[in-house]
């Protein structure tokens, strides 16, 4: 497991941003980011396609200097509609929030 700085995880997330708001047609992507209970922390995006709103994360451990380790490689989609989770990449995750809306 690598650690990085939490800001280093970000600017990795934020790099993306423009490529995945027009490979997926989104309205609107920007960081997700929450902090869980003891050591877990959770990163991603929040999304606009369609007027819906989801949230796509990954979780993360903390460490004790505050650096971050990708948990698992598994993404998570949480919206008005619920959560579901188990996503190997992206894309996937993409999938899922196309098969809500339509």
């Amino acid at each position: 497991m690598e650690y990085v700085k939490r800001e280093t995880a970000i600017s990795e997330l934020t790099h993306h941003m423009d490529d995945i708001l027009n490979k997926y047609n989104l309205q609107g992507v920007s960081v997700y980011e929450e902090e869980g209970e003891g050591n877990h922390y959770y990163l991603g995006y929040t999304v606009k396609k369609d007027d819906h709103v989801f949230m796509l994360n990954r979780p993360y451990i903390k460490d004790k200097d505050g650096k971050l380790a990708v948990e698992k490689q598994e993404w998570t989609v949480q919206g008005n509609e619920g959560e579901t989770n188990g996503y190997t990449s992206l894309e996937d995750a993409f999938q899922k929030i196309d098969e809500i809306i339509h």
